[in-house]
């Protein structure tokens, strides 16, 4: 790879990190093409040679979220360890990273894309990715004994729907208390789901 070349990388990178911290710090309404070319101090022109439209930023901006977040399950589940229940150890990584301001900020692209049908459209694109993605890393935390199970499909599915919903709620709460009692919960049913029969 020449300088050159690198340099547009490192270039590139700065921009996808300015606009993560803008977007984990301010909110969508604070990424502005503006506001992501004076964070990663480049010109208008380098913006626009790496991303043409606001829609180039967001799909690029998504990947580096799920990519970021990808690496910050992993890195939990490791540091949880492999002594623990692997039902446990899986929701309790994914929990730690659905909260994490990567994850965070990525559920506030969700919410503005609400009332702005262009953002919206990018979205629909950019999450199809981001969806298989999420779906390979569950499979990797749980582990291939619990993905074998027959059930295992609505266990993944529903597992998601609800860390997303403890994730989004917790920023309104005064204690984690509920949050870790919810996440119990629902780690027993999981095993007792995977300990039934696939009638």
């Amino acid at each position: 790879m020449t300088s050159r070349e690198e340099q547009k990388q490192a270039t590139r990178a700065r921009i996808l990190h300015a606009a993560t911290e803008l977007l984990v710090a301010r909110g969508y309404s604070a990424l502005t093409t503006v506001a992501v070319q004076e964070a990663a101090g480049t010109s208008r022109g380098a913006l626009l040679h790496h991303f043409p439209t606001a829609a180039d930023l967001t799909r690029a901006l998504v990947a580096n979220l799920v990519q970021s977040n990808e690496a910050a399950a992993r890195a939990a589940a490791t540091r949880i360890g492999g002594s623990v229940d692997a039902v446990d150890r899986a929701l309790t990584a994914l929990l730690e990273t659905m909260t994490r301001p990567a994850a965070q900020a990525e559920f506030e692209l969700w919410a503005a894309a609400r009332t702005n049908r262009e953002l919206a459209t990018v979205l629909v694109e950019a999450e199809r990715q981001a969806g298989r993605d999420l779906r390979r890393v569950v499979d990797d935390l749980f582990g291939s004994e619990v993905v074998a199970h027959p059930r295992y499909s609505v266990i993944r599915d529903l597992s998601i729907t609800m860390l997303r919903g403890l994730a989004l709620s917790r920023s309104l709460r005064t204690s984690d208390r509920s949050v870790r009692a919810t996440l119990g919960h629902w780690a027993d049913t999981v095993r007792t789901l995977l300990t039934l029969s696939s009638a």
